[in-house]
């Protein structure tokens, strides 16, 4: 007699190597995150590598000795921010030291007059200072720990740059095939010309908006112009929004310390030159450099603060590009991704 209720069992066998593939895939991702702060400085270098390497290519055929190129390029590099340090800080400190100074309210000078303490307000003071002193050596421990990142950031770019000509030969700790060497080449030669491209033209749109800034504003007559071109310049790591944040703090001086009329001017002036940047400036540098659309660049910069803060922010053009370009390579070379 025929069952009409019969049912069929579905046994689903799970292969060890499937297991083990997993359990390995797992500690592999929780090794790289606790080693993450190695890798960003690691990637680091890498950049600084990138962007140093045409100046001691070029250098190195006319004295023929790489190592001796990259330490005359970072010598030259020490000398020119050692300059710039020197010839900015000094006019700059003088500048925020007055524009703090002009930024301080009568009424807080009135609250301070009239203050008094109860006894559990000077307990919750103390409590205060005590824990201000931990801040302190949070500060001067963290200050020790960026100055040792940035040794190490060097070493490792020096290494690097030292090593330039043979990395892609590292595949060969995954294969022999020389057709696999020469896309491994290839690879790299256009991560770094992309990458470079796209540093050199960042400095070059940040140095042109912060000179424009601050010539505009000296020649408007606005106080504090130096620290305010600075500031634009900083912000131009954000395309198209750079100008028009940098213009808030423009404007207000601009009305505090004049009137109504330099304000607006100023205003015009931030417009004017956000134009300029988002049409002129930062689409012909970067085209010709790095071809990285200024809205992509907006939602990686933005993604990468989310994801992992300020470091995540100036990460994510770069962290692109090295997107792009694998996809690129493996849309490209995906029939020979089987090593031998």
């Amino acid at each position: 007699m025929f069952n009409l209720f019969s049912r069929k069992k579905t046994i689903i066998a799970i292969s060890p190597s499937i297991v083990i593939f997993t359990t390995v895939f797992l500690f592999v991702l929780l090794f790289l995150y606790k080693v993450r702060e190695i890798l960003i400085t690691f990637f680091l270098g890498f950049i600084v590598m990138v962007a140093l390497t045409p100046a001691i290519d070029k250098l190195q055929r006319k004295i023929k000795s790489r190592s001796a190129s990259i330490i005359i390029v970072y010598l030259l590099l020490f000398v020119v921010f050692s300059s710039i340090f020197a010839l900015l800080v000094p006019p700059l400190a003088v500048q925020l030291t007055q524009l703090l100074r002009a930024i301080q309210l009568p009424f807080f000078q009135d609250e301070l007059t009239n203050l008094k303490f109860t006894a559990q307000e000077l307990y919750q003071l103390a409590n205060s200072y005590g824990s201000s002193i931990n801040t302190v050596f949070s500060i001067i421990n963290s200050t020790f720990r960026s100055l040792f990142t940035f040794f190490t950031l060097l070493v490792v770019s020096f290494y690097l740059t030292i090593d330039e000509p043979n990395l892609y030969k590292k595949i060969g700790w995954f294969t022999n095939n020389k057709h696999h060497f020469e896309i491994a080449r290839q690879f790299l030669n256009d991560i770094e010309e992309q990458l470079g491209g796209w540093i050199r033209g960042q400095i070059i749109v940040m140095t042109m908006i912060g000179t424009i800034t601050y010539l505009g504003l000296q020649l408007i007559g606005i106080p504090f112009a130096l620290p305010l071109g600075i500031l634009a310049m900083m912000l131009e790591i954000l395309p198209n929004l750079g100008p028009t944040l940098a213009a808030v703090p423009g404007i207000i001086i601009a009305w505090v310390h004049g009137d109504h009329t330099t304000a607006l001017i100023v205003l015009i002036f931030y417009i004017v030159l956000q134009q300029i940047e988002s049409n002129i400036i930062t689409p012909r540098i970067m085209k010709a450099n790095a071809d990285v659309n200024s809205l992509i660049s907006i939602l990686s910069i933005l993604s990468g603060f989310t994801l992992a803060g300020v470091v995540g922010g100036l990460l994510a053009i770069p962290v692109y590009i090295i997107i792009r370009t694998c996809y690129g390579y493996y849309r490209k070379h995906q029939d020979q991704f089987c090593l031998d």
